[in-house]
């Protein structure tokens, strides 16, 4: 019997079905089953004059905004909000966009600058030999560029296996950098 009502009251559209015509059809016992469907936000009830009409909640969205014109005005209002949030949400997104550039460049950058200061550090420090311990190079790259001792050791890394054909390292030393198992201590240009 519920969802005979509720096709009843479905199929009356935007124009609503009179309560008391569902209690023609229906009998008394649809009261408590029009109850249940309105508080379960299927229906909605509302009293026009001395009848109460009933509506699916879909057809009576469609009924207030077609007779009521300030309905009409504030789901237009809240339309241009809902457009103008996505518009700020778009907005930001681009933004955020930017942002991931703009870190992406200045870690290049800073990758640039480390290569920089590491060679002039390295050329600096060299001796006749050529072979300067990594720590003399990371106390002045690390004051320049502002680094830790693990981020240092980490760029050089990265450097030296990048540049393998600019850079020969070697063995022994306190600290350095770790490849193949091995602590090398040393570097120089090739």
């Amino acid at each position: 019997m519920k969802d005979e009502i509720l096709d009843k009251i479905r199929s009356s559209g935007i124009t609503g079905v009179k309560k008391a015509d569902l209690k023609k059809v229906f009998g008394k016992t649809c009261d408590g089953i029009l109850e249940e469907l309105q508080a379960n936000e299927q229906i909605f009830i509302e009293k026009k004059g001395v009848a109460y009409f009933v509506w699916t909640s879909e057809n009576y969205v469609q009924h207030v905004t077609q007779n009521d014109p300030k309905f009409k005005l504030m789901l237009n209002m809240f339309a241009g909000v809902n457009q103008s949030i996505a518009k700020v949400k778009a907005h930001a997104d681009v933004l955020q966009e930017e942002l991931e550039r703009a870190s992406l460049r200045e870690t290049g950058s800073k990758h640039d600058d480390f290569e920089g200061v590491f060679n002039s550090s390295l050329n600096e420090s060299s001796t006749s030999i050529g072979w300067v311990p990594f720590d003399k190079i990371r106390e002045k790259v690390c004051e320049n560029q502002n680094l830790s001792k693990e981020k240092f050791y980490q760029m050089a890394t990265n450097l030296i296996e990048n540049h393998h054909d600019r850079y020969e390292v070697s063995s022994g030393g306190q600290e350095g950098i770790v490849m193949r198992g091995l602590v090398h201590g040393y570097v120089r240009n090739i």
